[in-house]
């Protein structure tokens, strides 16, 4: 994603480049030239995708520029050919309507790029102030970075579903009870210890556990983290945990003790100060 607009422009370039090379040092007609750009074009580019595999959204883009390219030129050229019976013939070529087809193409992708990369890594800093309104809550760190959610989504593969329920079943049978909290008033930036307590079905704390706790954030998948809290007290575990953006984060757990494994999740929310 970082490199969007460079291989978007490279790709475009190289493509024009070699319709041009090809159509000016042989013999074939526009729409030849084209099918050969567009074949030899697709034969660099699956691989390419699939060893550097970048998401649908980075492939649709990348492949239908690179298609339009070739054929819009094919077009313009066919004009050309058209006029003067031959793609040797003096005068001009240019006709307003396959250019007006490139370049709404053309526009058309640009845009699409511009929005896949302000979807993946936010606006510029320096613009976010003048162009976004101001927040609500008076926070003082805003983004428009949105890579999207991960939604659990065991019910769309069944046999996945069907672990997960199993596991489900298993876990509440066992009955261990794990409460969860800070001891304090979570604030941005700042360490706070969280504390896990962890007992078994009679009551009795659960020692010698491995206890990971992972923090998500919902809107900025890079800010997620995990901390691994250790054994203060018998069944108590902790761990000092600093969050760098206000709001609403995900709390997921993960209790490990002689092969079971105890999982659950919730929410918090630290303050800006």
């Amino acid at each position: 994603m970082d490199n969007l607009v460079i291989t978007l422009g490279g790709g475009v370039a190289i493509l024009f480049l070699a319709f041009a090379f090809i159509y000016r040092f042989t013999q074939l007609r526009s729409y030849q030239v084209s099918l050969v750009v567009i074949v030899a074009m697709l034969c660099v580019f699956f691989p390419l995708q699939i060893i550097f595999w970048q998401g649908m959204d980075v492939l649709a883009i990348h492949l239908a520029l690179f298609i339009i390219t070739p054929y819009g030129m094919g077009i313009v050229t066919s004009q050309w050919e058209s006029s003067h019976g031959t793609k040797r013939g003096n005068g001009s070529w240019f006709h307003w309507a396959p250019a007006t087809i490139v370049a709404f193409f053309l526009v058309i992708a640009t845009v699409d790029a511009t929005i896949i990369s302000l979807a993946n890594h936010g606006m510029p800093s320096h613009l976010v102030g003048r162009i976004l309104p101001e927040p609500r809550s008076g926070a003082q760190h805003v983004t428009s970075h949105f890579p999207g959610t991960v939604a659990n989504d065991y019910y769309k593969k069944e046999p996945l579903f069907n672990e997960y329920l199993d596991r489900l079943a298993e876990q509440e049978a066992r009955g261990w009870q794990v409460s969860q909290g800070w001891l304090g008033r979570p604030k941005l930036g700042q360490e706070t210890v969280f504390q896990v307590k962890v007992t078994d079905a009679e009551g009795e704390p659960l020692t010698d556990a491995r206890v990971e706790g992972w923090f998500a954030r919902p809107s900025d998948e890079r800010q997620d983290r995990t901390v691994w809290l250790q054994a203060v007290k018998p069944g108590i575990y902790q761990a000092p945990v600093a969050l760098d953006l206000p709001g609403a984060w995900e709390v997921r757990l993960r209790v490990e003790h002689g092969g079971d494994v105890h999982e659950q999740r919730g929410v918090t929310s630290v303050r800006e100060g």
